[in-house]
């Protein structure tokens, strides 16, 4: 497979939908297509900062992961809009720095951010016109009166301590009280303390009081984990239960109220975005009767919006709104995996006490960045030919990407004088291998006797190339350290080392099916200069 040259960044833009219970990231490219789609943990800023934190740097990590392996050159982010749930003026501040710091992190930085209410965001993704209302019913609550895709009136959106009525949360606390209530001898008899009960035994330990369950439940867990009781709400009021139907009676007229305070006479298009409404259930129901017969829209895709707001602050033409419909609904999310430790990683020097690590690193990143264990008979083989001579020659030239407990999860070795260290290698590396390896049998084509001819027979380097790029360097990274720029920050470390040894220039082999290898070279400035069986070599120069 040859990868054509590149001369210019693709030019994307990301759209975000963080909402309390999940996340989920669409990527378009500058004809409005969708490139990725990412889906992830909630993200509600007011309710649980931390988790929300830990969401936007996960999902933001998998798109660059993803944009690596999907696009073969450098990308530019041109524009990003972000619809936060807690994120209003109270919390703006600390979620756009989240998220700022997120996107960083990830090589993703923006040209221009816009963080919106994720209200917003919905009526963008269904309203076929620029004006009207929107209402939405999720974890939380709000209604936006919307003006030019701009916010012009709020009601609610108070978060679950002050407001958001009607909401997740909302129903699933006046469902947990009327629980209480029957358990405390103060309320009528419900199937929803039942419910709850087994509600309780599945998140906490039980303190052998029914009570008292609750109580630890909801101190014990984040309010997004116990709102997900507003579904049995909803649903024992669909069943009959009466203490459960007035519970949604009652929400439905919250959100009516709410509704109508930023509602005007003639409004253009309402749209009802959360799970609450776009669900059918009873709340649903009794706001559909309320507003009937006007024309009301579904936000059933919100990240939509956020991805068609983004292109509009790009000054590209907005983005379908049924073809991205339709290529949103064909595609399966790429999941969002925080990888344990990604964020502790830091770039080292080599130490002695590391080789039996990167050796095992470089076998399970063997084939063509994948796990070479099952392909090889001997595991040291790869690590003889592809590392083992620059720990003992060039030692002074590792980097170790470790984890906070010192484990290696990568490195990158190199060789600032390409001809010298081939010179070298032929004297003090490869004679104690061939004495080890004999040559193998001529019809034995296993990758560890293609490994054993590479020993007495090493590769040496067109000197047509050494002219412009003498240094060159190996790197390897295992699944678990990719992402969240650990490799950018440990190719970075070693071209400064090869840098101050006055090389100038780098070249590096990939093979041509490593495709998100090559995205990335390519990303950080290297460009092909010869095609060969196996793949490319990649070059670039390096600062004086």
């Amino acid at each position: 497979m040859e990868i054509s040259h590149q001369t210019s960044p693709a030019e994307v833009v990301i759209g975000i939908d963080a909402g309390g219970t999940s996340t989920r990231a669409a990527v378009l490219n500058k004809n409005g297509q969708l490139i990725t789609l990412i889906s992830g943990p909630g993200a509600n800023f007011r309710s649980s900062p931390t988790a929300a934190s830990q969401a936007l740097k996960a999902v933001a990590q998998t798109i660059a992961t993803h944009l690596q392996s999907t696009l073969s050159r450098e990308v530019t982010v041109t524009a990003c809009v972000a619809g936060v749930a807690g994120a209003g003026p109270a919390g703006k501040e600390r979620t756009e720095k989240t998220l700022t710091d997120a996107l960083a992190q990830a090589d993703l930085a923006p040209s221009h951010l816009e963080l919106v209410p994720d209200p917003l965001i919905a009526f963008a993704a269904a309203s076929p016109t620029k004006n009207g209302v929107v209402l939405l019913a999720g974890t939380g609550a709000v209604a936006f009166r919307i003006s030019e895709l701009k916010q012009e009136g709020r009601s609610d959106g108070l978060g679950w301590l002050l407001g958001d009525t009607g909401g997740g949360i909302w129903l699933a606390r006046e469902g947990l009280r009327a629980a209480a209530a029957e358990l405390d001898g103060r309320g009528e008899p419900t199937k929803l303390t039942s419910a709850a009960a087994d509600f309780a035994s599945e998140h906490t330990e039980s303190t052998g009081d029914a009570r008292q369950d609750l109580v630890r439940l909801v101190h014990d867990i984040s309010a997004p984990q116990w709102g997900a009781f507003a579904t049995k709400v909803t649903h024992l009021a669909a069943e009959g239960d009466p203490v459960a139907e007035r519970i949604t009676e009652r929400a439905a007229a919250e959100l009516l109220q709410t509704y109508n305070s930023v509602a005007s006479p003639g409004v253009e298009s309402i749209v009802l975005a959360g799970s609450i409404l776009t669900t059918s259930g009873p709340i649903r129901h009794q706001i559909l009767n309320q507003l009937a017969p006007r024309e009301i829209f579904d936000a059933q895709y919100p990240v939509i919006g956020a991805a068609r707001l983004a292109a509009h602050n790009a000054d590209w033409k907005l983005p379908s709104l049924q073809d991205l419909t339709r290529e949103v609904e064909s595609t399966t999310p790429v999941k969002a995996s925080p990888r344990k430790g990604t964020s502790a990683f830091t770039v080292d020097t080599y130490r002695p006490e590391d080789r039996d690590a990167l050796y095992d690193i470089c076998l399970r990143t063997g084939d063509s960045g994948g796990d070479a264990s099952d392909k090889i008979a001997d595991p040291h083989l790869l690590g003889h030919v592809y590392l083992g001579a620059y720990l003992e020659l060039e030692p002074n030239l590792v980097r170790v990407l470790r984890q906070d407990d010192g484990t290696p999860g990568g490195y990158c070795v190199a060789a600032a004088d390409t001809a010298g260290f081939e010179q070298r290698s032929e004297t003090s590396w490869w004679p104690h291998l061939r004495a080890q390896y004999e040559q193998p049998v001529s019809d034995d084509d296993s990758l560890d006797a293609r490994m054993m001819r590479i020993i007495h027979t090493p590769n040496h380097t067109d000197t047509s190339l050494l002219a412009d790029y003498p240094a060159h360097i190996h790197i390897n990274l295992l699944p678990e350290a990719q992402g969240g720029g650990n490799g950018r920050r440990l190719l970075n470390a070693t071209l400064e080392a090869l840098s101050a040894t006055g090389a100038a220039g780098v070249h590096l082999g990939v093979g041509q099916r490593n495709i998100s290898a090559i995205g990335f070279y390519e990303s950080v400035g290297f460009r092909t200069q010869k095609h060969l069986p196996w793949g490319l070599i990649m070059g670039r120069t390096l600062p004086a």
